[in-house]
Parts: structure tokens; C-alpha cells; sequence
């Protein structure tokens, strides 16, 4: 085990237009010491990932102003946003629906009305990976900048670029 510093507790991005859906949620994700950000539709949804990066996203397929699919498709295009875990949860049942999620670029796909140990479950396990990823990004970019400050100190100043 390291001995790094707690992490901060993971912050999950809430998208439902139903009021209940988003406070029921915040409860209980709350309690398990995680922080919540909400959003009603999907326009607020892509301007709150923009502000307040999510660790993770519960993203309700059926809403006004644009849809879950499209905003998953819309942060899984996008670099900065690709490796944020998405999870579709919708009342939509129908396997055809499913697939468009998963085409969309979603991490999973929850039937509502969710099952409480089920979605916890899920969210950790996303979790996990996410944080791993973070880690070995950090890694990464450390070794770069390292590789990058090697070249400099070993390349001449007046050497040809290539």
C-alpha cells in the first residue's frame, strides 16, 4: 500500500430531468462519501463536465434539450472527456437501446429503476479503473517530462533541429 495522500472523495455528475431521480441519488451517493454535481438535461450536462471535471458520469438517456446518447457521444469524442466512465441508466429496456449506449462510447447501462447494490457496485468498479488510469497517466507524463528534460540537457544548443 502507498503512502500517498487520501484521495479526495470521487465527484459524480448527476443527469436526470426528474428531480426525484437526482435527489434520491445525491442521497445516497452522499452517504457513501462520495461529493455529487446534478444537471437537468443534456446542454447542462456537457457545460458541468467543462467546469467541474467528474470522476464519473449517471447519465439518464431520455431528456430535454439533447439526449443522453448524444452526450455521450459528444464526451467520448473529445480527448479531455474520453476516459470520464459513463453510465447510462434509463427506463428504455429494449436491446436495441442498449446497443445505441454502447455505441454511444457508454461504460454501462442500468435498467430503472436501478438496483441500489447493483449500481454501487458498478460505480466502484468504474471507479477503480478510472483512478487506475489517472495514475498511470500521471506516470506517463511525469516519464515525458523527465525524457523531454534529458533531451535538453544532452542536446547542444546549436545542434540542427530534425
Amino acid at each position: 500500500m502507498s503512502s500517498s495522500a487520501p484521495r479526495a472523495p470521487s465527484k459524480i455528475l448527476i443527469v436526470d430531468d426528474e428531480p426525484f431521480n437526482v435527489d434520491y441519488l445525491e442521497q445516497e451517493l452522499e452517504d457513501l462519501g462520495y461529493e455529487t454535481v446534478s444537471a437537468r438535461n443534456g446542454k447542462e450536462a456537457i457545460d458541468r463536465v467543462a467546469t467541474e471535471g467528474p470522476d464519473l458520469i449517471l447519465l439518464d438517456v431520455m431528456m430535454p434539450v439533447m439526449d443522453g446518447f448524444t452526450v455521450c457521444r459528444l464526451l467520448k469524442a473529445q480527448e479531455e472527456t474520453r476516459l470520464i466512465p459513463i453510465v447510462i441508466m434509463t427506463a428504455l429496456d429494449a436491446k436495441a437501446d442498449r446497443i445505441t449506449g454502447i455505441q454511444a462510447g457508454a461504460d454501462d447501462f442500468l435498467t430503472k429503476p436501478v438496483d441500489e447494490a447493483e449500481l454501487v457496485a458498478r460505480i466502484e468498479t468504474a471507479l477503480k479503473l478510472k483512478h487506475t488510469v489517472d495514475r498511470r497517466m500521471g506516470e506517463f507524463r511525469a516519464l515525458k517530462d523527465h525524457v523531454a528534460q534529458l533531451v535538453r540537457f544532452v542536446t547542444p544548443p546549436d545542434a540542427p533541429a530534425s
